[in-house]
């Protein structure tokens, strides 16, 4: 490893910390006010931070723009007051989307039937990325995802990232508005 990939590894160990502390930090706060925390993310431009917080409501997995401006201002006097980021940041709250991160175990199981697109930490099969229907999860707890030619179960912690299918969420979206 040069000096420059162990300052990057060093960086990145950092920030994901940092991000796991607001993480823990907000969970429970945010479910005393009625909203479920999807995930905290810092990303890092020409030297400025963005403190990125996605969240839903508890009772109906929605998030408008009074939430999120309702959000932002509980997050952001909270966050004052602990003071989990050393430097100046931009604070930018926002609901999962149409192509939601699923980022907790449970979520496999709430968004259950939805089609998705999973990122594997390794290759299965040849590839690290597979598109599926979900199928909840088994009971040694692991992730089933049903794809066009076969079945996959997932440990939750080979997954690197996995999201709602945006072209399938959005037809979805067009069905319920008919």
């Amino acid at each position: 490893m040069s000096l420059l990939t162990h300052f990057f590894y060093f960086k990145d160990r950092n920030i994901f910390m940092i991000e796991n502390n607001i993480k823990e930090l907000l969970l429970m706060r945010l479910k005393d006010l009625g909203f479920h925390l999807i995930r905290v993310k810092i990303i890092s431009v020409n030297g400025r931070k963005t403190l990125q917080i996605m969240a839903e409501r508890i009772k109906d997995r929605g998030m408008d723009i009074a939430d999120c401006a309702f959000v932002s201002r509980q997050v952001s006097a909270f966050l004052d007051v602990e003071d989990p980021i050393s430097s100046a940041y931009t604070l930018e709250v926002s609901s999962g989307g149409l192509s939601r991160p699923l980022t907790m175990l449970d979520d496999y199981e709430c968004f259950k039937g939805s089609k998705v697109k999973v990122t594997l930490k390794e290759a299965y099969l040849g590839n690290r990325s597979h598109k599926g229907f979900l199928q909840g999860i088994d009971k040694e707890g692991l992730i089933v995802l049903e794809t066009e030619s076969y079945e996959m179960k997932i440990n939750f912690y080979e997954i690197e990232k996995c999201n709602i299918d945006l072209n399938w969420s959005i037809q979805n979206e067009n069905i319920k508005l008919k």
